[in-house]
């Protein structure tokens, strides 16, 4: 089982509702899947996996995951790309690693792989249990 909540405490497409309660909900949503698949298993002698699409922004990371859910995971999948793209008011990179110097993007908005991983690393992920995700398309601008 995949869980792919876009982005529990935050908002993640508009309209989305968000509840200050998102995060230990979410916290409490991953514990019971595990708790289920564990028990389901244990009856057909199966062992399940149980993964999460996780966002790579600091602020979504603080406002939705809580470091607990990472004993309930089998692995995470870090979004490690749509950083920036047709949204944002200029052109910039769709999934670095590191920010950039001359980074055009507002503080509050520069995102990196290497922030986000250190962000999961700092509430108690251990790293074997991170993937990046990493884009296999590319984007392009046009009247830049």
């Amino acid at each position: 089982v995949d869980i792919d909540w876009e982005f529990p405490g935050s908002e993640g497409n508009v309209g989305n509702v968000i509840r200050a309660e998102d995060k230990a909900n979410f916290l409490a949503l991953v514990q019971e899947f595990r708790s289920q698949l564990n028990a389901y298993g244990a009856t057909v002698g199966k062992t399940y996996e149980l993964t999460a699409f996780l966002p790579a922004d600091v602020a979504k990371i603080d406002a939705g995951i809580a470091g607990g859910v990472f004993n309930s995971l089998t692995f995470a999948t870090v979004q490690g790309y749509d950083f920036y793209g047709a949204w944002a008011p200029q052109t910039n990179h769709q999934s670095q690693l590191r920010n950039p110097a001359g980074n055009p993007a507002p503080a509050n908005q520069r995102y990196s792989v290497v922030d986000a991983v250190n962000k999961y690393l700092s509430i108690g992920a251990p790293a074997n249990k991170l993937v990046i995700g990493v884009p296999a398309y590319g984007s392009g601008w046009t009247g830049v």
